[in-house]
């Protein structure tokens, strides 16, 4: 109920090319935006190609919580998020990361990631047609920027680490 109750109102806002654990989206059509954006004739030629180690593992909880303010289930999401885990026979804290294996960690994953675009300043019209110097493409924790030079793309790159 809960990922039902949160999902609509994040897809509604969800960058138009973020991909993965979303409905109707699939991998193919990740490839074809790639495809799209990598022909000859555009003139993004530089390519940065990222994978988020850890991702999942990683996600600031504060941070995601912080982004569901509002949300009337937030206090049980808390609860999910640092319910902890077993293994070894061991009880272990978890103070950041989504749960392994959740039906909604890949959501709250791509809530967490969320604002990629904004960040790199990547604009659309009103038409949903491109009006910046860069793009990206999504699927969970593994993403594709394409720049228009060797400085822009090292110049995304500092942009996503900090």
């Amino acid at each position: 109920m809960v990922k039902n109750a949160l999902e609509p109102e994040w897809e509604a806002i969800f960058e138009r090319y973020s991909y993965g654990f979303r409905p109707g989206r699939s991998p193919h059509d990740a490839k074809e935006s790639i495809y799209n954006l990598a022909r000859p004739n555009k003139r993004n030629k530089w390519v940065v190609d990222a994978d988020i180690r850890g991702c999942f593992d990683n996600i600031s909880h504060d941070f995601l919580l912080e982004l569901l303010t509002g949300f009337p289930a937030r206090e049980l999401i808390k609860q999910w998020l640092k319910a902890g885990y077993m293994e070894g026979g061991s009880w272990h804290l978890t103070d950041a990361g989504t749960p392994q294996g959740s039906f909604v960690s890949p959501l709250l994953a791509n809530i967490a990631l969320h604002g990629m675009e904004s960040v790199l300043g990547i604009k659309y019209n009103k038409e949903g047609e491109l009006r910046a110097s860069r793009a990206l493409v999504r699927f969970a924790d593994d993403f594709v920027v394409f720049c228009e030079s060797k400085e822009d793309a090292e110049n995304a790159i500092k942009i996503l680490t900090d």
